[in-house]
Formats: structure tokens, C-alpha cells, sequence
């Protein structure tokens, strides 16, 4: 190397006089001003190091209490990252560790999903014949202490790590049910967390694959499972579920398109700082269903990788996308390591799907979310339909466009459905459920009360954040009358009976078993699923939508 640059720099000197005058000006404006830039940010760059590291000695050295200087340099680590986008964070030695374990999908741990309300954690979700189904665990619990350590405000990513260790290891655990305080025991086991869910043979001999995640084996997963099912039932179509899915691992995601669509084909491009431009992923091998009826289910939560694989495969008109608009996360993210085994993840490219639009819904160094589709630019697919950049997938059937729609998801979001299903599961158990005109009317009365206070708690937020905002107060839907906003949610129910009873069965189901029983128990009332099924029944139909 060191050969090679001599030899260059002694035939630029060998040239140089022969050049005219005007261009060795020019070379060396470009060259100063370059240096110059580089100069410049380099100072900025030790200024900045040289204040941080001053305020940063001066709070150890005089602060009136002590403050433990990690805690210091991480949160201000944190403050720092989270000024660029909430998908660039810094890791701990520990969270890095927890990180490496929720991409490879295997771990210790007690098999439960919580979420934070009344500023504990509170269980929503629990796999069976794990730690807390064993420990007689109950969806809505709340879990006060791990061992004597309380959760009360405790950070979600620093509760996890008292949940997971080593295999066969055991804590003790108090938790609040209705009003009894009760301590457990929990034994952790062997985690492996599968990112296909449910594979199964719906009515009329069509194919249903349910994906979770974008695990390191999804890929694999799914062609196993597609395969099992094309070679058993030779089946007349299939539906991908990617409903819920918030993405995960890109490679994988490129994979599994390439098993509906040619080899080579280019699915996403990633754009960013790469020295050597844009970097373009291909279709790896041969497909093994590439004229088997699609049609893939999204939803708000389908984001990531989930929004690759519907979002190309709409581009290249080889599925029909149904559901709801997607996420809207086009940002792809890399795990750095930094000394003492920390780790970052930062943002690195936005990708663009074959068309060349990205999905990213919000600019982040403008804090700014695209919400028209008069701001949206607009793309063509393979065959000249019109997809939109910035605002997540647009299904090419949107199930949940309407107000009433967006309703349900409002009260899905605010766990008026779960609530209702935990205060009211053993009226309905058994056979009870069929009755629809009578859980729709109880569970009527009840959304009625819940929206009003949910309403009114919004409102008055809404009040304190914008006192002096009379005319946006006047024209909030939340400023109507409470007659009025039963009578709305009255109607709203009974306009999408079937979408909310389905919702309430479910719900109600999970509370009395579990949530895999629910999703089996329950799959052919599913909507969206029925609406598939009918589209796949008629492949011109599909043909049809995918070449207008």
C-alpha cells in the first residue's frame, strides 16, 4: 500500500506543470476547502468533549450529594441518542446481553407478557406450561415485588431483568389480585420462542401462517411449514398473517418473499452512509410457491420487516394486502459494540422497497409525521398501480378506514376489551357466548361508561396541556355531550357486530385458557380471515385489483 501511494504521488508531480494554471487553482481551493471542513468539525467535535467533561467532573467534584458516575454518563448517553429517533439506543453491559437474547430468541425466562398501568407491571399475556402459568399466575395481576424489590415506577427493561436468568433458577414474586396480596414462587425455565405461531389448514383448503416475529429462523420456519402444507393439502391459496408483527431481522424478511417471487429479484434497497452507495438485497434462490394465491393481513402494529415483506410484495403485485395502514418504520438499525460490553443500536439506512419508496412515516430531524396522501409521493408497482412513500403500507383492501373501525382500535389500545373480558369472563363461559345479542348488549353498556370517562380524562389532559387554546377546546370531539357519546358508541357496535364480537370472544377466550387457544379456538370467525378466504376464492378477482 505504502508502494502504491509514492508511485501516485510521482506521476502527479511528473504532470502537474503541464496543467493548465486554472485547474490547479481550482484542485486546490476543493482540497483547502475540504480541509477546512474537516478542520472545522474536528474543533466542534473536541469543544464539545472538552464541556461535556468539565460539567461532568465539576457535578462529581462539588454536587451537593453523591452521584454515581455511571448513572451520570448513561443517562447522558441516553438524552443524547434519544434527541435522533427512538430506534438508536445505548445498551448496558447487561441490556446488551438481554438484547443478544431477544434477537436469537432462546432464553430463561417465565413465559408472560406485561405492560405498565398504575405504574406497575401488569400481566397481559401468559405462555402456557412456563414459570407463570406453572405458579397459577392470572391474566390482570399485578406484580408489586420481585423478591423485596418493588416495581413501582420501575422501568420496563429493568423489571425484565429481574424475570430472566438461568434455567431451573427460581424468585419469589408478590402480586396484587383483585384486593389480596399474594406471593409466588417462580421457576424459570428454557425459553424458545418460535416466530411462527400458528400453521393451519383453513375451510375451502387454503393455507393460514401466522408470523410473530422476524426471528433468526422465521425464514426457515415458514418455508417448512408452506411445504408441509402445499405437499399434505395441495392447498388452493395462503394467507401470511403479519398482524401485530413489529419486524425484526431484514435478511429474513428478503427470504421469505424470495419464496413467492424469482430468484434475484430485488426486494429492498438500503440507503445511508455507506462509502460504497446504496446497497441493494436480492432474492437468494428458486421460489417454491410462485403462482400460489397470496394474500398477506397487515395492521398498524406490522411494522419493520413486516412492512418489507407486504410492502415489496405489493410493489411487485404478487400478494393482495388487507387490513389496516402499516406502522410506517422504514429505518434499519445495526448493533455496534462499544468498550466494556456495552452496545449500541443506531440507525444506519432507510430502506426502499422495489418501487423506491420508503415507508418511514415520521421525520425524526423534524419531528414531523406525513398524515395525507396529498404530502405523499407517489411510486408505481410492477404492474402501474399508484403506491404512496412516507405513511407505512397502504393495504390495497383497507378494512379499517372508517371512524367506527377506528373506534375499536381506540378501545383495543385502551384495554377497554380486556378489561371487560377479566370483570365478566365466567358469565360468559362455556356455551354462554353464543347468546351475541346479550354480550353485545352488556359489553354495550359498559364500553358506553368507559369511553365517557376515558373521554373526559382526555379532555381535561388536553385542558391542562392547552389552557389557552379556547377554540381547539370548543371543536374537541371529547367536548360533546355524555348522551351523545353513548349514543355514538352504541352505534358503532352495532354497525361492526361481527368485528366486535369476535374481538369479545377472543378476549373473553384468552381470560378462560390462554391466548394460543384463543387464536385456534377461534380463527375461522376471524373477519379479516373470512374476507381472505373469500378473495382467494376467486383469483381474478385478486388478478384484477393487482393489474388497476
Amino acid at each position: 500500500m505504502y508502494s502504491n501511494d509514492l508511485r501516485l504521488n510521482s506521476v502527479f508531480l511528473n504532470v502537474r506543470f503541464y496543467l493548465p494554471k486554472w485547474l490547479i487553482v481550482s484542485i486546490f481551493a476543493l482540497l483547502i476547502g475540504g480541509s477546512f471542513k474537516y478542520s472545522n468539525e474536528l474543533f466542534e467535535y473536541s469543544k464539545n468533549l472538552e464541556i461535556f467533561s468539565s460539567v461532568y467532573r465539576t457535578v462529581q467534584e462539588e454536587y451537593v450529594e453523591e452521584v454515581p458516575p455511571a448513572k451520570m454518563a448513561q443517562t447522558a448517553v441516553k438524552k443524547m441518542l434519544e434527541s435522533l429517533d427512538p430506534y438508536t439506543v445505548f445498551f448496558s453491559e447487561y441490556q446488551a446481553e438481554e438484547a443478544l437474547i431477544e434477537r436469537q430468541g432462546e432464553y430463561g425466562g417465565v413465559g408472560c407478557r406485561v405492560i405498565k398501568r398504575n405504574d406497575f407491571p401488569m400481566v397481559t399475556e401468559i405462555v402456557p406450561g412456563y414459570g407463570f402459568d406453572k405458579a397459577g399466575i392470572k391474566l390482570g395481576d399485578y406484580i408489586l415485588f420481585t423478591e423485596d424489590i418493588s416495581l413501582y415506577k420501575k422501568d420496563m427493561g429493568e423489571m425484565m431483568q429481574y424475570f430472566r436468568g438461568a434455567p431451573n433458577s427460581q424468585f419469589e414474586i408478590t402480586i396484587l389480585r383483585d384486593k389480596d396480596t399474594l406471593r409466588k414462587t417462580i421457576t424459570r425455565a428454557h425459553v424458545e420462542q418460535k416466530s411462527v405461531s400458528q400453521s393451519r389448514i383453513l375451510k375451502g383448503n387454503y393455507g393460514y401462517i401466522k408470523l410473530d416475529e422476524f426471528g433468526t429462523a422465521c425464514a426457515s420456519e415458514i418455508e417448512h411449514a408452506l411445504r408441509k402444507q402445499l405437499d399434505s393439502h395441495r392447498i388452493n391459496g395462503l394467507v401470511l398473517d403479519l398482524r401485530n408483527n413489529g419486524g425484526g431481522l431484514l435478511d429474513q424478511a428478503v427470504e421469505i418473499v424470495g419464496l413467492f417471487v424469482p430468484k434475484n429479484t430485488s426486494i429492498v434497497t438500503l440507503k445511508g452512509k455507506h462509502h460504497e452507495g446504496p446497497k441493494n438485497w436480492k432474492t437468494p434462490k428458486e421460489p417454491i410457491a410462485p403462482k400460489l394465491p397470496l394474500v398477506v393481513l397487515i395492521n398498524e402494529r406490522s411494522a419493520s420487516a413486516s412492512e418489507v415483506v407486504s410492502g415489496s410484495l405489493q410493489d411487485l403485485d404478487r400478494a393482495l394486502i388487507m387490513g389496516s395502514n402499516s406502522f410506517g418504520k422504514g429505518l434499519v438499525q445495526h448493533y455496534k459494540n462499544l468498550p466494556y460490553r456495552t452496545q449500541m443500536k443506531i440507525t444506519t439506512a432507510r430502506y426502499h422497497t422495489p418501487s423506491g419508496r420508503c415507508v418511514q412515516r415520521i421525520n425524526y430531524s423534524l419531528d414531523q409525521a406525513i398524515k395525507t396522501t396529498q404530502k405523499r409521493k407517489p411510486f408505481k408497482t410492477k404492474n402501474g398501480r399508484l403506491v404512496y412513500d412516507g405513511g407505512g403500507v397502504d393495504p390495497d383492501i383497507d378494512i379499517q378506514s372508517s371512524e367506527e373501525q377506528q373506534f375499536m382500535q381506540w378501545l383495543e389500545k385502551n384495554h377497554v376489551f380486556f378489561d371487560y373480558a377479566l370483570s365478566n369472563k365466567e358469565k360468559w363461559a362455556g356455551n354462554k357466548m353464543n347468546d351475541a345479542f346479550e354480550l353485545l348488549s352488556d359489553f354495550t353498556n359498559y364500553a358506553q361508561t368507559q369511553t365517557v370517562q376515558l373521554a373526559r380524562e382526555l379532555f381535561e389532559k388536553q385542558v391542562k396541556e392547552n389552557s389557552d387554546s379556547i377554540i381547539t377546546h370548543q371543536k374537541s370531539f371529547f367536548q360533546i355531550n355524555e348522551a351523545s357519546i353513548k349514543q355514538w358508541v352504541s352505534q358503532s357496535i352495532k354497525d361492526y357486530q361481527e368485528s366486535f364480537l369476535f374481538k369479545l370472544r377472543f378476549h373473553i377466550t384468552e381470560h378462560l385458557n390462554d391466548k394460543v387457544t384463543a387464536e385456534k379456538t377461534l380463527i375461522n370467525d376471524d373477519p379479516l380471515i373470512k374476507l381472505a378466504k373469500t378473495k382467494l376464492n376467486n383469483p381474478k378477482e385478486i388478478n384484477e385489483i393487482l393489474r388497476n
